[in-house]
């Protein structure tokens, strides 16, 4: 019956109100209890200090007459009234039929100077009976005692208002608690129904359920963001698949071909040679490609974490500039290396940092046609550091300033250079591993800005 949760929040909320409804009625009633008694017990004294002041005025006889004159005026069932002396004899009292149980006097060495209270229950009473007794000098003493019958009346009443009211709050509690659990959890049916919809392969629609409760909220907003990252996935999975089946059949083809062409005819030991050699070119490529794709894939899907290690990017680029340096002059290419004197240190990894800024500078010094410029530039921000490449080559159009990071994504002008169309995938992947961004800005036939921006490491 309580295997769910709302059941179990309901049969909460139910215990807390009867705990709190228990709670109040101990309170309200134990200080209803001792309200009352102490109105009776200021009726016993005041009545006692009445007694003794008429006998300090008019002496016994006095008192006497009073005592006779109470018993005719008060209920002798509910109220007594008696005077006795230190042996214990009665010297005036109301009619005490109806009182055949009464408490035996005190020794004198227990007697208190400002009386004393004692509350009598005894099975010939139908309720309890609450006694003052108090010393008239040293001779005599004055006892009245009292059925509490009011006071227990209105306890029994006040119990009894409070089992049906205590009814009342459980069914109150009940009600509440089905209406708030409900409540609380509609978010978390929702969620279910995303996860059970998810898991059937259902990537269409988002929890667009909006709770008042912010532990609620961000649990569908992770869900959302969980089904929006397994969609990617997903998408990007089928792209890579349908990439490398276009991007592997090229060389496997050629390899093929290189193959039919050895069959065909008797061919030289050179020429078994050169097959060898072109199939090897052929190996060494796929297996370039297959390893590039892999490190973008982890690093994508962050199973290659930065090393968290300081990386100084003035070394790097200056590394960097002077390998390429040779390059650029065989080509007729002017290269230019400026790196500002502020410390560039980044937290991450040398050799992947390192290889980001060869494969842009390779790429910008291929592209640019022999008497142009490349000039890359390290500066820093106050949180960030940025490394500039520019070069003055073939431009890229503004429509594919964004698909050039796609994998196997390869510009027209470019299809007659080698390459398989990863290094920008690359790129882009170890940069934001390292909490950075990339981009590029440029126009064709005016040359391509290319930007890394990394969190600068503080000294």
């Amino acid at each position: 019956m309580f295997q769910t949760l709302a059941a179990r929040l309901t049969l909460l909320y139910a215990l807390l109100f009867c705990l709190l409804a228990l709670i109040v009625f101990t309170v309200v009633s134990k200080s209803l209890e001792v309200r009352l008694l102490s109105m009776v017990d200021l009726e016993l004294r005041e009545e006692a200090e009445e007694f003794a002041s008429v006998l300090n005025v008019g002496g016994l006889s006095v008192l006497q007459e009073q005592v006779r004159l109470e018993s005719e005026s008060e209920d002798v069932e509910e109220i007594f009234i008696r005077i006795f002396d230190a042996e214990q004899k009665n010297i005036a009292s109301t009619n005490l039929q109806a009182w055949p149980v009464l408490p035996v006097g005190r020794e004198p060495a227990d007697q208190v100077s400002d009386g004393w209270f004692e509350t009598l229950s005894a099975p010939v009473y139908p309720n309890a009976v609450r006694i003052y007794t108090q010393p008239l000098g040293n001779d005599y003493a004055f006892q009245m005692g009292k059925l509490m019958a009011e006071k227990e009346m209105l306890m029994a009443y006040f119990r009894r208002v409070f089992a049906v009211t205590f009814i009342a709050v459980l069914l109150l509690g009940v009600t509440i608690g089905f209406y708030v659990a409900r409540g609380a959890l509609a978010g978390v049916q929702k969620v279910r129904e995303a996860a059970d919809r998810i898991s059937c392969g259902d990537m269409t629609g988002e929890v667009t359920f909006q709770d008042r409760a912010d532990e609620i909220n961000s649990l569908i907003h992770s869900v959302n963001h969980m089904q929006q990252k397994i969609k990617s996935l997903i998408q990007e999975l089928q792209n890579v698949t349908n990439n490398i089946a276009h991007d592997l059949r090229s060389p496997i083809t050629r390899m093929r071909g290189l193959a039919e062409t050895s069959l065909t005819g008797e061919q030289a030991l050179e020429d078994y040679r050169e097959l060898a050699g072109a199939v090897v070119e052929e190996c060494d490529s796929l297996v370039g490609m297959i390893n590039a794709m892999l490190e973008i894939a982890e690093t994508d899907a962050g199973l290659r974490e930065a090393p968290k290690m300081a990386v100084d990017l003035a070394n790097i680029v200056d590394d960097v500039g002077g390998l390429f340096s040779t390059v650029a002059e065989d080509k007729g290419v002017d290269l230019q290396v400026t790196i500002t004197s502020a410390p560039l240190l980044v937290q991450g990894d040398r050799s992947r940092l390192q290889r980001v800024v060869a494969n842009l500078l390779d790429n910008a010094i291929k592209y640019t046609p022999e008497g142009g410029k490349v000039a890359i530039h390290a500066g820093a921000e106050t949180e960030y550091i940025l490394i500039t490449i520019a070069d003055t080559g073939i431009g890229i159009p503004p429509e594919e300033h964004r698909t050039i990071f796609n994998r196997f994504y390869r510009l027209d002008q470019s299809r007659s250079t080698p390459g398989c169309g990863l290094g920008l995938s690359l790129i882009q992947a170890v940069v934001k591993a390292h909490g950075g961004m990339v981009w590029v800005e440029s126009e064709v036939g005016q040359g391509s800005v290319f930007t890394i921006k990394l969190p600068r490491k503080q000294t």
